[in-house]
């Protein structure tokens, strides 16, 4: 596998040097040189440092007790051709994970990009969406048409420890995907992508693991279509996905599985080899004053993919969602809805179906005045499809959620005041069904949330700002109210070369809930909150910065963990 990667890399850029030094042989013969309008040397780019430090008295760490990361970015353009480097490191590696580090070097002329190092790439939204490759990227797009070809290693080897906590143990990965079609997103395109990954049995010998080796490989058409001058777009994808969930499992014939046979030049179906499907569908409408949105999506059960990591299986959903606006834009009301369910082949004991409904509306009354409001309705139902005792009790949920969001802003003599409101009232009601259910038959929560804000910034470069919150939740048996206020102030000095700023907050928790013996307890906490931080401009490429937090949690009534955590961070960055 590594000696594949080495010749695919050298092959791409083989590929790439050939283009590059055709390239300028016909521009040495023709009128490009002189007609074209290219810097002959130009950079740019990056490059940042910091440093950080951490403590905590009372709890366990959250993290590593002092890091350093540097990020740096270059970019430059010789005679047309754009390159760039890119290194992400940080000293919080762990072998209880993926490696965070990164390196990319890209290279790019006219319609031809190359990438080589760390890439995270999207073909597809259920082939390869997301997952990290350390390998070479090609990118070829003339015109309309379109080819990208992408290989290396998405996993690296991590063997199980128990010198250092717990470690979920992976196989090394090598994953390669390629992309052709015609067309651009922005208009109307045809694209078929597919994804390869595999892991590799070897590279971790002689342990006994809780894991199997895995192979994948999925196809995907993509394809939008527009009318009517973009008003109307008709969009789908959808992916077939052939997943080996055990690579030591037997061998067995094409004709076992529905799998076309000039794919056994890359998979060979086993055993535990199952095909599954996953897509979507959407059709959108835009006209001055309306727009609507339909769309489906359903995913078969038992889907999965090693390029998109974890897909929720199993669920069909439809979902609709119409805007209208009036008076010249000012307001704007938009809708949707959307159901979906579970136990798309009926042999689960439970289908679980939820239906959601909402209406947002933003009126601009003034140029100073705004309002947002908003309400969303939950549905959740759990239902049993069988009277077998295992199948359990059915249960519904319904939730309603209103919030209300006035905005004003004033702005006289060079003086801005800004003011916040919010209000929000959320209430849950969960019922069980079923006779002699040894759970709650009914279940009801009311929650009511309110807050206020002020900022006024001056011209002198001061900026002051308040924050206060306030729950209430009441439920069955059990009561909480949370306050909280928030302070802070910013101001910059030197010519606003220099930025200073201070935050300060303070909040109560109170809980009281009722034991079983009819016994209240009783619960409250406060927490203190600081921040701190200074900004200085060295010059108009060079930049500090410093940040110092804490946090101090104390038990003032029943049970609870008292704690204090402080952390600091410098930073230095440069642009060029």
């Amino acid at each position: 596998m590594r000696w594949n990667f080495i010749q695919i890399s050298k092959s791409l850029l083989i590929i790439w040097l050939s283009f590059f030094a055709l390239e300028v042989l016909n521009a040495q013969e023709s009128s490009f040189w002189r007609d074209a309008n290219l810097e002959t040397f130009s950079t740019g780019g990056s490059l940042s440092f910091s440093a950080s430090a951490y403590t905590v008295d009372g709890i366990e760490n959250r993290r590593a007790p002092g890091m350093i990361q540097t990020n740096a970015n270059l970019n430059f353009t010789v005679l047309g051709l754009s390159s760039g480097i890119g290194i992400n490191y940080s000293t919080d590696e762990s072998g209880l994970r993926q490696n965070m580090n990164t390196f990319h070097y890209n290279a790019g002329w006219r319609w031809l990009a190359l990438q080589v190092g760390d890439m995270n790439t999207r073909f597809s939204s259920y082939g390869l969406n997301g997952a990290t490759v350390r390998g070479g990227y090609l990118r070829a797009n003339p015109g309309d048409f379109l080819l990208e070809l992408i290989g290396g290693r998405s996993k690296r080897a991590v063997r199980p420890s128990i010198d250092t906590g717990f470690r979920q143990p992976a196989f090394e990965q090598w994953s390669y995907g390629a992309k052709v079609g015609y067309g651009r997103s922005s208009r109307s395109y045809f694209f078929l992508s597919s994804f390869y990954s595999r892991d590799s049995r070897t590279s971790i010998d002689g342990i006994d693991l809780d894991i199997d080796p895995r192979e994948n490989l999925t196809l995907s058409p993509d394809f939008q279509v527009r009318f009517w001058d973009g008003r109307i777009t008709l969009a789908s994808e959808a992916t077939a996905s052939v997943f080996t969930n055990n690579l030591n499992s037997g061998t067995v014939s094409f004709d076992d599985l529905p799998i076309p046979g000039f794919l056994g030049v890359f998979y060979t179906p086993r055993s535990s080899s199952r095909v599954n499907y996953a897509g979507n569908a959407n059709l959108d409408f835009v006209f001055d004053m309306f727009s609507l949105g339909l769309g489906y999506e359903r995913v078969q059960p038992g889907f999965e993919s090693l390029g998109s990591g974890r897909i929720r299986n199993d669920i069909e959903k439809v979902s609709l969602s119409p805007t209208v606006r009036f008076m010249d834009n000012r307001v704007s009301v938009s809708t949707n809805f959307s159901h979906s369910r579970d136990n798309l082949l009926g042999n689960r004991f439970q289908t679980q179906q939820n239906t959601g409904a909402g209406a947002n509306i933003q009126y601009s009354i003034n140029e100073n005045l705004s309002l947002n409001t908003s309400y969303n309705l939950i549905l959740n139902r759990v239902k049993p499809d069988s009277d077998d005792e295992f199948a359990g009790f059915g249960q519904t949920q319904t939730s309603h959620n209103l919030m209300l969001m006035p905005n004003l802003v004033i702005m006289a003599d060079e003086i801005t005041h800004n003011v916040s409101l919010t209000a929000g009232y959320l209430t849950i009601a969960s019922k069980f069904d079923g006779e002699g259910s040894e759970l709650q038959d009914e279940f009801l929560s009311h929650t009511y949330t309110g807050g206020a804000s002020y900022s006024i910034t001056l011209p002198s470069g001061l900026s002051l700002s308040k924050n206060s919150t306030i729950m209430r939740n009441d439920s069955d048996d059990l009561e909480i109210n949370n306050y909280g206020i928030n302070l802070g102030a910013s101001y910059a000095l030197f010519d606003r070369t220099l930025s200073l700023g201070l935050n300060s907050g303070l909040s109560m928790n109170r809980t009281e809930r009722e034991s079983f013996d009819g016994e209240t307890i009783s619960t409250r906490l406060q927490q203190l909150n600081g921040a701190a931080s200074a900004s200085y401009r060295l010059t108009s490429n060079d930049t500090f910065s410093l940040n110092v937090r804490t946090r101090s949690n104390r038990v003032l009534e029943g049970s609870g963990r008292a704690f204090t955590e402080l952390e600091g961070r410098f930073q230095y960055q440069r642009r060029f």
